[in-house]
């Protein structure tokens, strides 16, 4: 965050953020499948412990459930990536050479290497979703902090060197290598690739179909997920279409502090998934409530004092080196910004506690708040950077929390 704004021309950093942002409409092509992956793993893996060689003991009926999961998977995720990937050759080419302000030839070949890279991540994430809900989530999120140290290492390289854009692809292609190598080294992912003879003779015990099992709770989190789009990605593309790559780039400097501040914070609820969905499948309904709500205070405060310290530090930035804001929105935008994402890590808690369910009920309430975000983005996208941000944090604020918890009430008070 700090080194972009140093060595990115204004023009360039509003390309950078934009190519993110739109890269996450990968989310129209997993479709919600990762999180049923993991809540079905979950609920399987309850049954199931993790020896210390990394292998699965138990009823072999649930090894098969989670082997079934691992096929189904491996073939959507393989047609949705290649899908993705010429979708966005087309679509984003053609977005990118009617509404930026580069030449064709310094962004084009870094945007194909870009969605290539992010087409091998989507297919390969699902087996990623797969063992997270088989307990090796500690090991997934090690392999995530490798990957980014990698990857941004290698991002500030790339920019020291001089060769702007080409930075952007730094952390997707080291992701898409190293999960490529830690998948094949994975002895459960191994163990599950055939099944052994006790498990063949319980192979028609269990075992999880697309029809039955993923899709009536898949098609529900793709709704709501593919809103979710509208609600955080929208912004900065719209913006690069109204208001130009400067302006969009300050958008999308800001969208990523406190991004990051927000998986900071989540990090607590994110941790204790494959846990809620455990103590679910037993009927462990006070240590459910316990955890969630010891996790919850966390995340929310850890998420607050984040965003606080940020706006201070900033402040003070502000008076040292004043051309520090010349690369954000406002003042009065990062404030909104700052208060949308405390409200939203209460958000993210409760639909985790919610959809740890195996249920789906915030369809409706994404899809509303999807049309209303949208909405408002592109009626204001034509005033200001900060109406846009104010359009934007008004129905984070004042909608999204109050119908979430609503919701939420009704799973607490089912469970006491």
């Amino acid at each position: 965050m700090l080194m972009l704004p140093l060595l990115l021309t204004p023009v360039q950093q509003g390309y950078y953020y934009t190519f993110a942002s739109v890269l996450a409409t990968q989310i129209f092509f997993e479709l919600g499948l990762n999180h049923v992956l993991t809540q079905l793993t979950s609920h399987a893996a309850a049954h199931l412990t993790l020896s210390h060689d990394g292998r699965l003991e138990g009823a072999g009926q649930w090894r098969n459930a989670i082997r079934s999961l691992l096929a189904l998977s491996r073939k959507w995720n393989g047609i949705m990536a290649t899908i993705f990937f010429l979708s966005l050759m087309t679509g984003g080419s053609f977005f990118f050479s009617h509404k930026g302000a580069l030449p064709t030839a310094d962004w084009l070949t870094v945007w194909l290497v870009l969605i290539l890279a992010a087409a091998l991540n989507l297919a390969f994430s699902a087996r990623l979703a797969i063992c997270e809900g088989m307990g090796a989530l500690g090991q997934v999120a090690k392999l995530r902090l490798y990957q980014s140290m990698i990857g941004y290492v290698l991002l500030w390289v790339l920019l020291a060197s001089g060769l702007g854009l080409w930075a952007v692809v730094a952390v997707p292609l080291s992701a898409a290598i190293m999960t490529a190598i830690w998948l094949r080294r994975q002895p459960m992912l191994q163990q599950l690739s055939a099944p052994d003879a006790a498990d063949a003779q319980a192979y028609h015990d269990q075992g999880y179909t697309w029809r039955k099992d993923i899709f009536p709770l898949q098609w529900k989190i793709a709704i709501s997920w593919a809103s979710g789009y509208f609600i955080f990605n929208f912004l900065t593309p719209v913006v690069f279409a109204n208001q130009g790559a400067e302006a969009a780039g300050k958008l999308g400097l800001a969208m990523t502090i406190f991004t990051a501040i927000s998986t900071i914070g989540m990090s607590w609820i994110s941790a204790k998934v494959p846990d809620l969905a455990g103590h679910i499948a037993r009927g462990q309904r006070e240590a459910l409530n316990k955890l969630f709500d010891h996790q919850a205070w966390r995340s929310v405060f850890a998420t607050a004092i984040c965003t606080v310290g940020f706006l201070v530090v900033l402040e003070i930035a502000a008076y040292v080196q004043p051309k520090i804001l010349d690369r954000l929105p406002s003042f009065p935008a990062l404030l909104l910004l700052a208060l949308t994402t405390v409200a939203n890590s209460g958000v993210f808690a409760m639909a985790a506690y919610i959809r740890a369910h195996k249920e789906e009920p915030l369809l409706a309430q994404s899809v509303v708040c999807a049309i209303l975000i949208g909405a408002g983005v592109f009626l204001m996208a034509r005033f200001s950077l900060t109406a846009t941000i104010a359009a934007y944090a008004t129905v984070s604020i004042v909608v999204a929390p109050p119908w979430c918890y609503l919701i939420y009430r009704k799973f607490r008070q089912r469970s006491q």
